[in-house]
């Protein structure tokens, strides 16, 4: 199988080198691996920041693609934050630069950024998903430079009481995962929930169902890794949950175009 989202030192919270990756995956019989590093343009933390060098990034992805040719399929991917306010400026990042895929996710809520539960700060965790949400359905109607949306319901991983009802928010739910099959995208099954302590991978079954209904086919397997200890996790009951949801295939990137890979 192939892991798409998987983060080394290009990314601020993770020290793993790409090449530390690249035994793992092979021994845990990989076929392939994106690296995602991460690209969060005005985060809303002093302390984080998240750039990537591309010229650096791009020169060691050929390196290594080179080194380990015949053994282990190498893409390049960026994991991209995407916020209403600099939809702008995210487009322009993508002007001189190419990647095999790009994965689109919401990591702030109003501004403010999930992972320090800062976007609960004087609301109730209803408002605040509201905000997660309504980002997201803004994002995905005028930001087109992305390939699937990641981890659409991780919102879940930081409210306080540790639960998330999907249900009480089918209504936005549905109207990101319609935009997203009008506009030939797709979704990613994130297999890190359970990392976080969820009973679920992202998204929870009942979300990737309801996107089979409305015509999604395109969904990418990633584990979100950030220690090459994680690559592939819970790839095997992914598959599953995908087939139960009705779907037959998973999808891969190669120069920024989809490809089916029977389950």
């Amino acid at each position: 199988m192939f892991d798409y989202h998987v983060h080394t030192h290009y990314s601020n919270d993770c020290t793993f080198d790409m090449e530390s990756y690249i035994l793992p995956a092979i021994e845990k019989g990989l076929k392939g691996i994106c690296f995602t590093d991460h690209v969060d343009i005005e985060y809303p933390s002093a302390s984080i920041e998240f750039e990537l060098d591309y010229s650096k990034y791009t020169r060691e992805i050929k390196r290594l693609k080179d080194r380990y040719n015949g053994k282990l399929e190498i893409f390049t991917g960026i994991e991209f934050g995407m916020q209403p306010h600099i939809l702008e400026t995210d487009t322009a990042f993508f002007q001189d630069k190419s990647f095999d895929y790009i994965l689109g996710s919401i990591h702030t809520a109003d501004r403010k950024e999930l992972y320090g539960g800062d976007f609960l700060a004087g609301k109730s965790e209803h408002n605040s998903i509201l905000d997660y949400f309504n980002d997201m359905i803004f994002c995905v109607n005028h930001f087109k430079s992305y390939h699937n949306l990641g981890h659409l319901d991780a919102v879940s991983r930081y409210i306080n009481s540790g639960s998330f009802e999907a249900s009480k928010y089918m209504e936005y739910i549905e109207e990101v995962l319609r935009t997203i099959v009008q506009n030939g995208k797709g979704i990613e099954l994130n297999t890190s929930g359970k990392r976080y302590a969820l009973p679920y991978f992202h998204p929870e079954p009942s979300i990737i169902k309801l996107y089979k209904q409305l015509g999604g086919e395109i969904v990418t397997l990633g584990s979100d890794s950030h220690s090459p200890s994680t690559l592939g996790y819970g790839f095997d009951e992914a598959a599953e949950i995908l087939q139960h949801c009705g779907l037959k295939y998973y999808t891969i990137y190669k120069g920024g175009k989809p490809e089916f890979i029977k389950l």
